[in-house]
């Protein structure tokens, strides 16, 4: 059975900016469970990596509109790869499944869009609501870096996760019914427009094009 979405994912406006930045101040909770506790992000610094590219920041927006949370990715490693990153700025919503939801959306959109291999994501071992999202499945623990972070007068671990493209896949398929991936243009517009390229293709006499029949029928694996 289909499930209701509990959130989408938008741009950034201007005044986004500064609520992610208020959420990711020093000394804020949520800044202290994505490991930022130390470090002052600026508007203006979010901005700037956003817009360049350097990092793409998205808002999660509840289905009644709340913008109550940030997830981003930027590329890294070889061809394919992608670290992801987020945090819900509402304390109270942390056990609510949207951060999960839209850590999803994005995961989706970096294999189902932009064609990713591989997407990594890393956590403190003390955040108990990404690690119990973690090790519900999906990702793979790849490993743990010893005393990474200091945080209430002790060191602690940190985990480090990945996720490649034929695990996405065979977890997509599962989900499929309740879940599905969103396609960006629906699969009966793409078909309507192969089938008037076919017909076309159909008059012409050129080798060059007859493996389009072929190649129009294959299905995703997912």
């Amino acid at each position: 059975m289909l499930r209701e979405p509990k959130c989408t994912l938008e741009s950034l406006t201007g005044d986004d900016y500064v609520t992610v930045s208020d959420w990711l101040r020093p000394m804020a909770l949520t800044s202290a469970l994505t490991s930022d506790a130390n470090e002052q992000i600026t508007p203006e610094a979010i901005k700037a990596v956003n817009e360049s590219g350097q990092v793409r920041y998205f808002m999660v927006v509840t289905a009644a509109g709340e913008r109550v949370g940030v997830v981003n990715y930027r590329r890294s490693g070889g061809h394919g790869a992608y670290t992801i990153g987020g945090a819900i700025g509402d304390p109270v919503r942390w056990n609510s499944g949207v951060g999960g939801e839209g850590l999803g959306l994005l995961i989706d959109h970096l294999f189902h869009q932009l064609n990713a291999h591989r997407v990594e994501f890393s956590t403190a071992s003390y955040n108990k609501h990404t690690m119990s999202l973690l090790t519900k499945g999906g990702f793979v623990l790849e490993g743990i870096l010893r005393d990474y972070h200091f945080l209430d007068g002790e060191y602690h671990d940190r985990t480090v996760w990945s996720l490649l493209r034929e695990e996405f896949e065979a977890g997509a398929r599962e989900l499929s019914e309740q879940m599905p991936v969103v396609d960006l243009v629906p699969a009966k517009e793409k078909q309507r427009a192969k089938e008037l390229l076919a017909k076309y293709l159909a008059n012409q006499q050129d080798a060059a094009w007859h493996s389009f029949a072929n190649r129009a029928a294959r299905e995703r694996p997912y």
